[in-house]
């Protein structure tokens, strides 16, 4: 009796360890990474593409909506920007890391965006509870 229930749990440890190893396998592929290129020309480039004046369309942290301008410029791999929303200037700066930049403007929490194949920008701040949208002006 002894090796009957062995030989069962023998069994049910590798249909469980079999079940694992097919749902690594089929995880891979989501999991892929994306190569990190030689080159730091092409970030460059993309930085650049970036700068210029947009509109902005946000929500702050208390559900209230905001409005008004932010203009990129870049130097080297940071970009730097201003934002004039209601009569206030803000500053701020950070590195392309992809398609995210990370905007340290001397709060607590960065701006995180994300660039758009569209050439917007959508960023979250305030550990996510505020957000805004960023529309190039041409």
């Amino acid at each position: 009796m002894a090796n009957r229930i062995v030989a069962l749990n023998f069994q049910a440890y590798l249909k469980l360890l079999a079940s694992f190893v097919v749902a690594v396998m089929l995880a891979l592929p989501l999991l892929a990474i994306e190569p990190i290129s030689v080159n730091a020309a092409p970030k460059a480039v993309f930085l650049a593409q970036i700068e210029g004046t947009y509109s902005v369309q946000g929500l702050n942290p208390n559900g209230t909506r905001y409005q008004g301008r932010v203009v990129i410029t870049v130097k080297d791999d940071t970009a730097f920007f201003r934002w004039d929303i209601s009569g206030q200037t803000f500053h701020g700066q950070g590195p392309l890391n992809g398609k995210t930049l990370i905007i340290d403007w001397g709060e607590d929490d960065p701006v995180i965006y994300q660039i758009n194949p569209d050439g917007t920008l959508f960023g979250t701040w305030a550990r996510g509870k505020a957000s805004e949208t960023l529309q190039p002006l041409f």
